[in-house]
């Protein structure tokens, strides 16, 4: 499965812009002002750009998902505490 493209390439002005090519945006739906995280490994001379959306996105799947976790924790906490108070009291 190849989910991945080659678009040519593209340089680094000297304001620090890079101009994603047209073939890019069209077919990655990008549009002007869009907002972009950057990641970068610098051993690896690697820069990869996530639209924020996308991350955006993966972070409230996120914290939703802790918050169920949460939840759960808080239940099963809860329901050691009643369990354990109960103990307490038979052997009273």
């Amino acid at each position: 499965m190849n989910h991945g493209k080659i678009f040519g390439t593209t340089s680094m002005g000297e304001r620090g812009q890079v101009v994603i090519p047209a073939e890019a945006r069209e077919e990655l739906g990008i549009k002007a002002g869009e907002k972009f995280v950057v990641f970068g490994d610098e051993r690896k001379g690697t820069v990869i750009l996530v639209k924020s959306e996308i991350v955006n996105k993966f972070a409230n799947f996120f914290f939703n998902k802790s918050k169920r976790f949460e939840k759960m924790a808080r239940d099963i906490f809860e329901k050691t505490e009643t369990e354990a108070e109960e103990d307490k009291e038979q052997e009273d």
